[in-house]
């Protein structure tokens, strides 16, 4: 037993104590009860006894809210489980909308009771019901391709789980299964890539019927979800530890390609989830490829700048340094509006601009994704850049802002610059399944015409529309006037 002085408190910063924050995944074991903020309902996304985050996909607070004192409302349908005030504290855009912080100012909330009431509800409805909800809302036929999905998946399961019982005294070996799990993969690919083709035109037909819609979806993460996000690729993009969908984490699994999870089960279902993400490597291969021959074909001796909006991990400028071939200048910025994804690709980039001897410079700037909409950050802070680019924040934008963002963006463009955006394409092959439907990771897919038209508002000397290997993305390519 320790003695009183021999007990550590914390340091630094952990001296100031704050309350426990909570998951509502794992403390209602789903999305948690529906929230009201300022009458408008927010998915929550962590509470603790003195307040709550939430996100308003309709983005109607802003940082002008900061400040004020709203109503906060927590129920399940019509029984109310909380209800008080808070002051908001922070607001953040994000691709999903905004994300609140709200302390309490009345009373806090009693988590315990709060848990206790919904789960009881749940358990009642549950069994007065006997969980027929999903049942007989969701699609005969799209239930029918879940089950085949999941009868797909425990089948490579009891195979794989088999093999690893008899095989136990190999674990040593480094390339323990390996071979065994490249042929499951080669096994299962074509299946599950049918699957969630089928799954596509089902997500076509009820894409603006909620009614259809919604059940599907619930459907969908009561049967395939907890049993495929043994995947590690798939736990992360189903629980979005960061608060928001597709972190850079996410987009890393995609950019190491490596076998991760706990069995070879676990690891066949992330190879299912890169698989549905392979676009993610092609569209940074091709922006690298891009990069490198723009830097060549630039006339002049000066610096080549370049900025990467909403950067992520920045892979391709980490790829593209590494190659050590720097003939000229070269000024990256890389913006973003989480702070572990700059400092990621910042330590990864960096060491490579130190062997440039000066050839190199690389920027960061942390900017709210409302700066991000606006063009703010690079409007304000730099020069007229030679190339812009952005391959992952439109995908979750709504046609004006999307065009509005390419527009502030093409005038941020020196003469004769270029001016690349990447969107996921509407098609069969998309991850929308994958990501939509499993993972709760909405994303706007567009056809060809609805990428030409995000142009509309600009004048661009030449206009190309590229796809890439898997025909899931598309890059469209702007060249602004000498």
């Amino acid at each position: 037993m320790a003695n009183y002085e021999d007990l550590k408190g914390a340091a630094g910063q952990q001296i100031y104590y704050r309350a426990e924050r909570f998951n509502p995944k794992h403390l209602f074991g789903d999305q948690g009860p529906a929230t009201f903020i300022d009458g408008t309902q927010h998915q929550l996304l962590n509470l603790s006894l003195s307040g709550l985050a939430t996100l308003d996909r309709t983005n109607s607070h802003d940082e002008q809210s900061i400040g004020e004192t709203v109503p906060i409302g927590m129920r399940i349908e019509n029984t109310p489980l909380h209800e008080g005030y808070g002051r908001v504290v922070r607001v953040e855009q994000t691709p999903a909308g905004s994300t609140m912080a709200i302390k309490l100012v009345d009373k806090g909330l009693d988590i315990s009771k709060i848990s206790y009431q919904y789960r009881e509800y749940n358990l009642k409805r549950a069994l007065n019901q006997g969980r027929r909800e999903h049942l007989v809302l969701a699609d005969p036929g799209y239930r029918l391709l879940c089950a085949d999905a999941l009868h797909l998946l425990r089948a490579h399961k009891s195979i794989l789980l088999d093999w690893e019982e008899k095989n136990a005294d190999k674990r040593h070996d480094p390339r323990y299964g390996h071979d065994f799990l490249d042929l499951a993969a080669h096994q299962i690919l074509p299946e599950w890539r049918e699957l969630s083709e089928k799954a596509n035109d089902f997500i076509d037909q009820v894409i603006d019927n909620p009614q259809a819609l919604e059940p599907a979806k619930r459907f969908t993460e009561m049967v395939l979800t907890p049993e495929i996000t043994a995947g590690p690729i798939w736990h992360r993009s189903y629980e979005k530890p960061l608060g928001y969908p597709g972190d850079f984490l996410v987009m890393d699994y995609v950019y190491s390609w490596k076998d991760q999870g706990d069995n070879l089960y676990g690891k066949l279902l992330h190879r299912l989830g890169l698989d549905a993400l392979d676009c993610v490597a092609e569209r940074m291969s091709m922006v690298q490829q891009i990069l490198g021959q723009e830097i060549i074909d630039k006339t002049g001796d000066g610096p080549v700048n370049i900025t990467n909006m909403a950067c992520g991990s920045a892979q391709e400028v980490v790829n593209y340094l590494g190659q050590g071939r720097q003939l000229r200048p070269v000024s990256f910025t890389l913006i973003d509006q989480d702070h572990n994804a700059l400092s990621y690709a910042y330590e990864r980039a960096f060491p490579h601009t130190i062997r440039a001897t000066g050839h190199v410079k690389l920027h960061c700037l942390h900017s709210s994704f409302m700066e991000l909409m606006k063009g703010g950050a690079i409007a304000k802070s730099l020069p007229p850049q030679d190339i812009i680019y952005s391959v992952g924040l439109f995908d979750y934008l709504k046609t004006r802002r999307a065009e509005n963002l390419l527009t502030t963006l093409f005038d941020c463009l020196a003469p004769g610059g270029l001016l690349i955006i990447g969107n996921l394409k509407a098609s069969r092959k998309m991850g929308r399944w994958a990501a939509e439907m499993i993972c709760d990771w909405p994303m706007i897919y567009r056809t060809e015409q609805e990428m030409r038209d995000l142009a509309k508002n600009i004048n661009p000397t030449n206009v190309q529309l590229l796809t890439d290997r898997t025909d899931k993305v598309y890059l469209l390519m702007m060249r602004k006037g000498a």
